[in-house]
């Protein structure tokens, strides 16, 4: 995880780097943009009042004027000049200069150019003062003012509320955000105007830099999700890798998505772990095998050996040699339980599945083991058409099992009862016996378990009937299950799949 936790923490510096690097560039262009559209904007009022002064022939020049004007072709009306002033038109020279316009643009009535050269101070306020003092009339001021896009005029009338008797002339004001404009009131006029710049047709400073530094936390929160979604990938490639070996499987899957490496070196250290359980296991049931295999030879000497003694002792030692007898039947029968559970848990078996009639198994099996089942009412509730696909002798052997397991706790009687579905086969057998805790019915599946209850030191046995049939369950796609019978003892049931016949098992 520490190649991970590195590249978290790098994407988090360029992320910031990223941000801090939008910021300078977006105060650097907002600030670059701002004076220009600043700059603009003060040409733009200079032009205007400029040509409404040499157009109707206030003045003949204006060396105030940032623009050196060429003379108009005639002096116009200030009704001409108002439709003059929007036929603008400007064009910013390869020198930085600006060239502007009015009028057509083929035959333009009066046209200008502003250089560097007259420096960077404007004097647009002496250019508007000369225009309202002017001679012309206070309609036609107020028309030229209007007509100008770089200006807005608001006009305040006389009231009882506003005594306007002592303001004439013209007086700088200052505002808000560092605006300022005009009050200008005429001579017998019964109005007051306030002339001021138009705003700037752009985004604000603070507005453009928010919106930069919103990209940079978005990009630098697109790298840190990518970061954790390729953890998140690496969990469960690594949780489906343990699950994997959990079920068994030696060997790593193909294309593990890890480019550090991390998650393929903690992945390599539970396959080895897993091998290595796997060999050991191995080892075990390879020892437990043989052992059983080279026990049957000896125990048939004996059983040879006891038939032998048997026939030629007196009566007094006949009853000595059949409890001997008995024993090493025990012994043989141990050692063809424990084969038997070796087979299964290896996976070594092979099944051979055909359609049995169910009721028939059992009735057979109670037959046989009729020596046993005697002192008991044995009632079956299977129909006499009832069929499963199974492996015969294998559900044979569970059946068996699970019959004589219910044989030794019963009291008084068993019940066997047969159910199928669309998807599956099962057998309930269920005795009136003391029952099994609900703590202990997990572990009455571990091969050689005894557990401390009545059950068992009542019954003896070796601890892998049930430890087989659940074996055998699986085989068949199935489970056994277990719960409290309705009779007061244990319920074993037998579930197996109807489509596991389809599938090929080795």
């Amino acid at each position: 995880m520490r190649e991970e936790i590195k590249r978290l923490y790098l994407h988090l510096f360029i992320g910031c780097l990223i941000i801090l690097v939008c910021c300078y560039v977006a105060v650097d262009f907002t600030k670059s943009r701002f004076d220009n559209a600043r700059i603009e904007q003060l040409l733009c009022l200079d032009a205007e009042l400029s040509v409404a002064l040499l157009a109707t022939g206030v003045k003949t020049s204006l060396p105030e004027s940032k623009f050196d004007w060429q003379k108009p072709k005639k002096i116009l009306t200030a009704a001409e000049v108002v439709s003059l002033i929007p036929q603008r038109h400007w064009v910013q020279l390869s020198n930085g200069d600006y060239k502007v316009s009015f009028g057509p643009k083929n035959s333009p009535e009066i046209t200008g150019v502003a250089t560097s050269e007259k420096g960077n101070v404007y004097q647009f306020e002496r250019l508007l003062k000369d225009l309202l003092y002017s001679s012309l009339p206070h309609e036609e001021k107020i028309a030229l003012i209007k007509s100008m896009s770089c200006i807005s005029i608001t006009s305040y009338p006389s009231s009882k509320y506003v005594d306007l008797s002592g303001i004439t002339g013209i007086s700088l004001v200052h505002g808000i955000h560092n605006e300022y404009g005009f009050l200008w009131r005429g001579t017998n006029s019964d109005h007051l105007h306030y002339l001021s710049l138009l705003p700037e047709k752009m985004l604000s400073l603070s507005v453009a830099i928010v919106v930069i530094v919103a990209v940079g936390i978005a990009v630098m929160i697109g790298l840190i999700w990518r970061e954790l979604v390729l953890l998140d990938l690496k969990r469960k490639t690594f949780e489906n890798i343990t699950r994997q070996i959990a079920r068994g499987q030696i060997g790593l899957p193909k294309g593990i998505p890890d480019s550090s490496g991390t998650l393929k070196e903690l992945a390599y250290s539970f396959d080895s772990m897993s091998s290595h359980i796997q060999r050991l296991l191995k080892v075990q049931r390879e020892m437990i095998n043989a052992i059983s295999h080279e026990l049957r030879t000896p125990i048939a000497r004996l059983r040879f050996g006891l038939e032998v003694v048997k026939d030629e002792v007196d009566g007094s030692a006949v009853d000595t040699i059949t409890a001997l007898e008995d024993d090493v039947e025990e012994l043989n029968t141990l050692v063809d339980e424990v084969l038997t559970y070796g087979k299964l848990e290896e996976g070594s078996l092979a099944l051979n599945f055909s359609s049995t009639g169910i009721r028939e198994l059992v009735e057979g099996i109670i037959r046989h083991n009729d020596p046993l089942l005697q002192h008991l009412t044995v009632n079956v509730s299977i129909a006499s058409d009832d069929e499963v696909i199974a492996d015969a002798h294998h559900l044979h052997r569970a059946l068996q099992n699970l019959i004589l397991n219910a044989a030794k706790y019963a009291t008084s009687q068993i019940c066997i009862a047969f159910s199928s579905d669309n998807d599956r086969w099962q057998i309930d057998i269920e005795d009136d016996g003391p029952g099994i805790p609900l703590e202990d019915r997990d572990k009455v599946f571990i091969p050689f378990q005894r557990l401390d209850n009545s059950r068992t030191r009542a019954s003896g046995g070796y601890g892998l009937g049930l430890a087989i049939v659940q074996r055998i369950a699986f085989w068949h796609g199935g489970a056994v299950l277990v719960d409290e019978s309705q009779y007061g003892g244990a319920k074993f049931s037998l579930i197996w799949s109807k489509s596991q016949h389809q599938k090929s098992l080795s």
